[in-house]
Formats: C-alpha cells, structure tokens, sequence
C-alpha cells in the first residue's frame, strides 16, 4: 500500500473546494491509467473508473464511492480536515489491488470518485451512473475518529444523519425610533418562532425520534440608532435521524414561520442551504459488509445511535440497495473538521482489503 500511501501524501498538499476538484481528479485519473488495468472515464465535474468482468457470474456491477473535495476552513482557504483524501487513496488502491489479484472478476466493478460531498451537491452529480451501468449495490465508507484504528462501525439503518439550513428572513416597515409603533419590527417575531420550534422540537423527539434543531445565529435591524428595526433573519440547521419523519420536521417548521409572517404582516423568506438527505442502510449490505470484515479478522462495532453529521451517500442508496460503514482513525485522534486532524495512513490498507473482498 507504499503506493496508496503515497498518493494520499500528494492529495493532502493539493486540497480544493467543492466542485473545483481538477488538479485532485486529474491526478486520480493519470493514477487509474498508468498504474492499474481499469478503464478511468472524465465526467467533468467529476470521474469514475471500472473494471470489467473476467468471468462474469451474472451478479449485476458493484459499486464503491470515495469523496475527494477538501472542507474549506474560517478563511475560506480548503484543507483536507476530513480524510477526503485517505478516502481517495482507498479508491485508487482497490484498484490496484484488483489489478494485481489472479483471482478473475465475476461482475464489473465501479469506483466513482466524487467531488462536493461537504456541500451536499456531489453524489446528485453522480448518481445516474447507478442507473446508466445497471449497478445493483454500492458501498462506501468515513474515517471516525475517537473508534479503534482500523474497527469497522456498523449501524441498520440510519448511519449519518439527514440535515439542512435553514435561513429564514422576515421584512417588516421601517420607523423613526421614536415612533416604533408606526413600523413593523420583525424581532419579536423572530425570537417567539425560535422559541416555537424549540417546543416542535421536543415534541417531534417524543413521538417521531431523533431530531435536533441548533441556533446558528439571528440578526435583526442594523447599527443606525435614528430607525427601528424592520429586518430580521434567523439562521438555524435541523437534523433527523429518518428522512420521512425529518421532512415533516422541516415543513413543521416551515409552516410555523408561514403563520408567524401573516399573524404579524411581515414578509417571509424561507431559503434551505446544503440540505443533506439521511444515509440510511439496507440491512443486508450491512450484514455482508460484518460477514466480510470478519473474515479479514477486523473489530467490527455496532453504534447504537448513527452519526448526527450528514452525508451525500444517502443520494445513492435511496437509489439502489448499499451500506455506509466507518472505519476508526484511532480513539486519541483529532477530530474531523479541525487543523489538527489528518488521515491516519495506517487505515488505508485494512479499508482496502475489506472493499476487495466486499468486490468478490
């Protein structure tokens, strides 16, 4: 895996934003060319590679997906704070480890390499592959740190939660300070619906399951002291651990800012930013990803509660059967989305195995 390894190094020192992947897709692409027997194909904004079956057994393709954008931090300057390029490297390593393998293929085998998974639009690009090729399973995997170096983290069902933000903006009328009551100020509005969907939030957790709302922020009115305020924006993201009952979350709390507006004569803009759909499992890929890891001798755990983050992945397996799994970066480890954090390589090589062998 030197050669994994290695390629994960250079992946690191060229970090790039959602959906300006170039220079990290071109370098994946020169790799699958030079360096394995599979067939590298250039969508644009992003690639995939795959390897045709040398003694098909009827089984339709398989699937595999690594992310390879890099989270932008404070600054706005990308940096690969997530494991995006460990994830990669994976990829292109199963495709050299089945480009070495003596034993032949039985189904065609696609590995797709997909850009803007931080931002929620990636795996919506990708995603007509599964239909275009007949691909019937897909699989996929996160680094999590804080679990054993090299334990496979299994959930049925929900692995990572579904999410979105919400920016929801109300105009009023402007007035003189000293005459408020000829205007119409939308913060009193703002904090009471605040405060609404705090309790519709609770409620939800009593009879639907796990929902989360957290305030992001709420702005109202501006620094000029001579008007009262007639602007407001509150900012909020919500998450779910099931797709259906999340949804009607969201409306929920559409509905209550609709009501809110008319009550008080406030325009209402409701604005959604990088929603995420829930990454929920099929319990026999599940099972088949257990069966495999416990065949190459890895820790499997089973988490009681899925990831409150969010992952495109569901994108894909709201389309056809598949699993999301974790792989443990260490239990000392520095977490995801800080500077501090850089992919472990000692993972690569078990992450490998497992997906060559899920590849059989």
């Amino acid at each position: 895996m030197e050669r994994a390894i290695a390629l994960r190094a250079q992946l690191h020192e060229m970090p790039e934003a959602s959906l300006h992947e170039v220079r990290t897709k071109q370098v994946l692409l020169d790799l699958i060319d030079k360096e394995t027997n599979f067939t590298a194909v250039d969508r644009g904004r992003w690639a995939y590679a795959w390897k045709k079956a040398e003694r098909s057994d009827g089984r339709p393709p398989i699937a595999f997906r690594a992310d390879m954008d890099a989270v932008c931090g404070k600054d706005g300057r990308p940096g690969h704070f997530c494991g995006h390029d460990g994830h990669s490297a994976i990829l292109a390593g199963l495709a050299m480890e089945l480009s070495r393998r003596e034993e032949p293929l039985g189904r065609d085998v696609y590995l797709i390499f997909q850009p803007a998974e931080e931002i929620g639009k990636g795996a919506a690009l990708c995603a007509g592959l599964l239909e275009e090729r007949g691909i019937g399973e897909i699989y996929g995997l996160h680094n999590i740190p804080g679990r054993p170096r090299g334990s496979v983290l299994l959930r049925d069902g929900t692995f990572a939660c579904a999410s979105t933000g919400l920016e929801i903006a109300m105009h009023g009328t402007p007035s003189h300070a000293a005459y408020p009551e000829a205007g119409r100020d939308p913060g009193p509005t703002l904090a009471r619906l605040l405060l609404d969907v705090q309790d519709l939030t609770k409620r939800t957790q009593e009879t639907e399951g796990f929902v989360l709302m957290t305030l992001i922020g709420m702005d109202v009115g501006s620094d000029s002291y001579g008007v009262a305020a007639s602007e407001g924006v509150l900012r909020l993201t919500v998450r779910g651990e099931r797709e259906q009952s999340f949804q009607r979350y969201v409306a929920e709390i559409r509905r209550l800012a609709e009501d809110a507006a008319r009550r008080d004569g406030l325009e209402l803009g409701l604005r959604t930013i990088e929603p995420f759909p829930a990454t929920e499992n099929h319990s026999a890929n599940v099972e088949r990803v257990r069966r495999c890891a416990r065949d190459l001798g890895m820790p499997v755990m089973d988490l009681e509660e899925p990831m409150r983050w969010s992952e495109d992945f569901g994108v894909y397996l709201h389309k056809i059967p598949g699993a999301f799994f974790g792989i443990g970066a260490g239990e000392d480890y520095a977490q995801l989305h800080t500077t501090e954090f850089q992919f472990p390589d000692a993972v690569i090589a078990p992450a490998v195995d497992l997906f060559a062998v899920l590849a059989r």
